[in-house]
This record gives C-alpha cells, sequence and structure tokens, in this order.
C-alpha cells in the first residue's frame, strides 16, 4: 500500500471517529506500554473500558479498512522499532463475576487480579494463572500455561468478536482449537471479549499457600526486575528451551541494547531506550546456535508485530490481545 492510500484510510479512520465518538490518539508509544518497552508508534490508538466500546472500536477499524488489533497488558510482544500500522485498541474492559464454580472475565482483566479474585472465593484450578503477567484475553488467545496448567484446562466457553459481519460468537472451550501456545483466535481475526471458566471449590487457605509458592517460584527463576517480554521460545517436545540455551553456553550473550537473561535463559532483557532489532537479534542467533549445535529448531512464543521489514504487512497489527 502507497504512502498515499495510507493517509487516506488514515483521514477515514479520524473522520469516522469524529463521528462515532470515540477518541483516537496519533502515533501512540505503544512499544511503551509492552513489558518490554521498546519499540515505535501507533499510527492510531484507543482506550476501551468496556466490551460494547471494544466492539465499536473494532467495528470502526473495519469499517475504515485499517488494521485493527487489540492490547491488553503488553506481555509476549515485541513492537517493530518502526511501530504498528492502524489502530490499536487497548483493552481496560475488566470485570470479573464469580457464581458458584462458575467465573466469566472479560478480555482486558489482569491474569493477577483473577487468580486473587478466585484465590479469596476458595475456588481452585486457576492458580497456575499467576504466574501469567498478561490479560484473560491474551491467556486464551496463546493457551498461555505455566506450571502444568493452561487456558484450554479451565476455559468453558469464550464470547469473541468476529470480523466477518461483525457479530459476536459464542464458542464452546472444544471449538477454541486449543494446543501448545495455540489457539483459533491466532489465525481467525476474532477478539477475546470474555471468557468463562469451570473451576472447583476448595480451601482458600490452601490455594493462596500455592498461589504463593508458584509467585516465589517466579520471583526467584525470572528477570522480574527487568524489561523482558516473557518466555521467549516455546519449549520442544520433552525438553525445556531454557536448558538448551544454557547448554549451549548463551546466557549473557548480548547484541546492542539487548542480551540473555543470566537468571533464566529463556528470557531476553532489554536496556531502557533499547531498540526491537536487538531483541530480534539476539532471539535469531540464539536460535541459530541451538540449531547449529543441537539439531533442534527453537520456535518463537513472543509475537513480533509491526512493520518488521521480513513480516507480511498483514501482520503488521496486533493481532489478538496480550
Amino acid at each position: 500500500m502507497t504512502a498515499g492510500a495510507v493517509a487516506e484510510r488514515l483521514a477515514t479512520l479520524d473522520r469516522l471517529a469524529a463521528e462515532r465518538g470515540i477518541d483516537l490518539e496519533a502515533d501512540a508509544p505503544v512499544g511503551r506500554l509492552t513489558t518490554l518497552r521498546v519499540g515505535g508508534p501507533a499510527d492510531r490508538m484507543t482506550v476501551v473500558e468496556t466490551v460494547d466500546q471494544l466492539v465499536a472500536a473494532a467495528e470502526l477499524a473495519r469499517d475504515a479498512g485499517v488494521p485493527g488489533g487489540v492490547l491488553g497488558k503488553g506481555s509476549d510482544l515485541v513492537v517493530a522499532d518502526a511501530g504498528v500500522r492502524g489502530l490499536i485498541i487497548r483493552n481496560r474492559a475488566g470485570f470479573i463475576e464469580i457464581d458458584g464454580t462458575t467465573v466469566r472475565a472479560e478480555g482486558g482483566a489482569p491474569m493477577a487480579a483473577l487468580v486473587k479474585r478466585c484465590t479469596a472465593a476458595g475456588l481452585a484450578g486457576i492458580e497456575f494463572g499467576i504466574s501469567i503477567p498478561g490479560s484473560v484475553g491474551g491467556a486464551v488467545w496463546a493457551n498461555a500455561g505455566a506450571h502444568g496448567g493452561e487456558m484450554q484446562d479451565v476455559v468453558r466457553r469464550v464470547r469473541a468478536w468476529s470480523p466477518e459481519g461483525g457479530a459476536v460468537v459464542q464458542l464452546g472451550g472444544d471449538e477454541c482449537a486449543f494446543a501448545y501456545r495455540e489457539s483459533r483466535f491466532k489465525s481467525s481475526g476474532e477478539i477475546v471479549l470474555e471468557a468463562e471458566l469451570a473451576l472447583e471449590s476448595g480451601d482458600p487457605r490452601s490455594i493462596a499457600s500455592r498461589v504463593a509458592e508458584l509467585q516465589a517460584h517466579r520471583r526467584a527463576t525470572q528477570p522480574l526486575g527487568d524489561q523482558n517480554a516473557g518466555s521467549v521460545f516455546r519449549n520442544p517436545p520433552g525438553d525445556f528451551a531454557g536448558r538448551l540455551i544454557d547448554e549451549a553456553g548463551l546466557k549473557g550473550l548480548r547484541i546492542g541494547s539487548a542480551e540473555v537473561s543470566t537468571l533464566h535463559a529463556n528470557f531476553i532483557v532489554a536496556d531502557r531506550g533499547g531498540r526491537a532489532s536487538d531483541v530480534r537479534a539476539v532471539g535469531d542467533e540464539v536460535r541459530r546456535v541451538v540449531a547449529e549445535r543441537t539439531g533442534v529448531e527453537l520456535r518463537y512464543e513472543i509475537e513480533f508485530v509491526g512493520d518488521w521489514p521480513e513480516l507480511d504487512p498483514a501482520a503488521s497489527a496486533l493481532a489478538g490481545v496480550t
């Protein structure tokens, strides 16, 4: 698409937003809103507080013909230094409702807040989520997991907005095509609005003890004090990416403003004011060395979004919620 065509579509976006009463921020520093805190701006960004506002913003992007994507807590994302084209919707719709052992959580709810609410209510099964720094929508989108648990273990239903006709659809957990760090939402363009979870009754003190244990383990083993995007690579079958990287002697590998964490080898940390391109360069070098020494091709778990030269333009906006 030519620069002129891009400008024309953004002008249409601005006009429609004004007509519909949706506030937009131009050249919004979206990279700083990720947990890695590197990367450039989005052409436009809007902040939503309710599911209805989220749907309205998604429809706005569709009607203007610009890429649209949703940003939750910003984990597992590396935004290109050149930024992101189109409209980014920052999702703050985070209502949580508990009815017996059924929990309904909007996509913008932080996973940590969800776990704490469920713990106080004596509900077990979601404790692993305390180690997921993203939002509920992002966790469903990626089938996020930790400590042997995954979202597919607890998700009963998902309510999502579909770009096909703008319908809101109800999906059973078995319709979400969950797999290791995968779901249908990564390719369908559907936006997770709300997830319904099926949990189990338990002793609040025992659940709280388990959550505290997992929190302590995370603090002891992950570089939480540094800018990072979470686990960089998926674990290969029967092994751990961190072990392979560590045994390859790559802890502390630095390129420019980014390096492999010396605390946990499956994390890349970035300096303040660092560059996304350095993070990508470190990750690609890790993949090259591990493949050369072990024959294992590591797959990225983090998502690279925005104007990366080698990415398809269709992937230049955030496809889901994180």
